[in-house]
């Protein structure tokens, strides 16, 4: 198995050889003290992965960008993941006629996540790492917050409360066993990017996903 650490230096030559706006998109990494201090006051260990993941980047960038009165309303009634707005912090990309709007969380944010879920009565520690959003559905990425197990869930979140998010539901969703899995095939994802070639996608996506290419 090939660890998380050994491929985020790939991730970065690899985005800034093919998809280099969302390269110039991604913030600065903490410092290992960063990480312990953001994460002192809760109960469980920040898992290896994690620390890993932070220090190469932490997230797509914090900032909210300028919202509209709708997007405002957005914010206020979805509260957590209705704060992290603007085309600065998502990644768009085009799998066949779906549009992807994916999210690379800063720490900080990332740690409002888990305290949303905890006050909604999860009574798993989960830490929202990436969202992924068709316009129909809501994916999030979570990680399992155990230093043994740090199991990463891509759970269908569309209108489920936190006090559902149990073990049993968690069973049926797509996972990965080790973040490093989920990177692996994001790499792929970025080695098969097509540009698109209609000026009217230009400013609307990143990148498009041949599907065809994908399969094999």
């Amino acid at each position: 198995m090939t660890e998380l650490i050994e491929l985020l230096p790939l991730v970065d030559t690899v985005l800034k050889q093919t998809l280099p706006k969302i390269a110039s998109r991604l913030q600065p990494g903490l410092t290992h003290t960063n990480i312990q201090e953001k994460t002192a006051a809760y109960s469980w260990v920040l898992p290896q992965d994690a620390y890993n993941l932070y220090q190469w980047h932490d997230g797509l960038s914090g900032t909210p960008g300028k919202l509209n009165l709708a997007q405002k309303l957005i914010r206020f009634k979805e509260k957590w993941h209705g704060q992290l707005s603007g085309r600065e912090n998502e990644i768009h990309w085009l799998l066949g006629d779906r549009l992807i709007i994916a999210k690379f969380l800063p720490l900080d944010y990332a740690l409002a996540g888990h305290r949303h879920l905890k006050l909604g009565k999860c009574a798993i520690d989960l830490l929202p790492i990436f969202i992924l959003n068709d316009g129909k559905q809501t994916m999030y990425c979570m990680m399992r917050l155990d230093a043994t197990q740090p199991i990463v869930y891509c759970a269908n979140g569309t209108n489920l409360p936190p006090i559902r998010v149990t073990e049993s539901f968690l069973a049926t969703q797509p996972q990965f066993s080790r973040l490093s899995d989920a990177f692996a095939l994001l790499i792929t994802y970025c080695q098969q990017a097509v540009t698109p070639n209609l000026d009217n996608l230009t400013d609307a996506i990143d990148f498009e996903i041949d599907r065809e290419q994908l399969a094999q």
